[in-house]
């Protein structure tokens, strides 16, 4: 995992196989004071078939919008 505070964080894999593949997240502050998120999974070559790519977005999708969202209690 990388991190730059505070734009950038980067998690390593979460696929043992696709060990190089990444998550990023950028971050950015706006004048209202709400923080815009765009993540982005980073792939290396060679790039998964439609088959994985949609496995790797469902994984991605369930931790950000389930698994995350209920460790706060929500």
């Amino acid at each position: 995992m990388a991190a730059d505070e505070p734009s950038l964080v980067v998690w390593s894999s979460l696929w043992p196989s696709r060990p190089n593949d990444r998550v990023r997240f950028d971050l950015k502050a706006t004048e209202a004071g709400d923080t815009l998120l765009r993540f982005t999974l980073l792939a290396d070559e060679p790039p998964p078939d439609e088959s994985k790519a949609g496995h790797l977005r469902y994984r991605v999708n369930k931790l950000l919008f389930a698994d995350l969202r209920y460790s706060y209690g929500q």
